[in-house]
């Protein structure tokens, strides 16, 4: 069988997930994907662990931005539909990436070029997406410190769904998708009372 790349940066990502970047050797992620160490079958696709990890992160960044114009799309949605949507599109992206997103928790602050991609992600689009969403729902004209807060209380919840499902665990031992259509129903029972 061909190992190709994809195979040996998705073995190695779940390396990394499971037992960290530095825990992690060249000759670990080349026995998960079936290659015999020291051969050189890691090196014929990847010069190092670094590699691997950026490239994951460009990936990640990509999928980032080609979801923001995709919820941007959503203006012409009624407000739970688009919240939904958000939701959603947020969730299984998640999930998609989950490796790629515990990683960047375990070693954000270990590893200085990660904490600045993390630095980026924070200040991304995406944010800045949901700040606007608020803003709209709430009939505000700019973006103030009561749309930041609010969008924090709206948001949070769902951040902790996507924390717990990157552990593989269900929110309260509830269903996701359950937990998820009650979040929704609160948040815009929330901004109605805002209103």
């Amino acid at each position: 069988m061909k190992v190709r790349a994809a195979d040996i940066q998705l073995a190695a990502l779940k390396l990394f997930a499971e037992n960290g970047y530095r825990g992690t050797s060249i000759g670990d992620i080349e026995k998960a994907v079936g290659l015999a160490p020291r051969a050189g079958g890691f090196y014929r696709h990847f010069s190092s662990k670094d590699e691997i990890l950026m490239q994951a992160m460009d990936a990640y960044e990509e999928e980032i931005t080609h979801e923001i114009v995709q919820l941007g799309d959503l203006k012409n949605l009624s407000p739970i539909d688009e919240l939904t949507q958000m939701a959603r599109l947020t969730r299984d992206h998640a999930a998609r990436q989950r490796h790629i997103r515990i990683i960047l928790r375990q070693e954000g602050r270990s590893i200085p070029r990660i904490r600045e991609r993390i630095h980026q992600f924070n200040k991304s689009d995406a944010w800045n997406l949901f700040l606007e969403w608020t803003r709209r729902q709430i009939g505000k004209r700019a973006i103030d410190k009561e749309v930041r807060l609010h969008t924090f209380q709206i948001f949070s919840t769902l951040a902790l769904i996507l924390y717990l499902q990157d552990g593989g665990e269900e929110p309260m031992g509830l269903d996701q998708d359950f937990v998820l259509d009650h979040w929704i129903t609160s948040s815009m029972q929330y901004l109605e009372r805002l209103r």
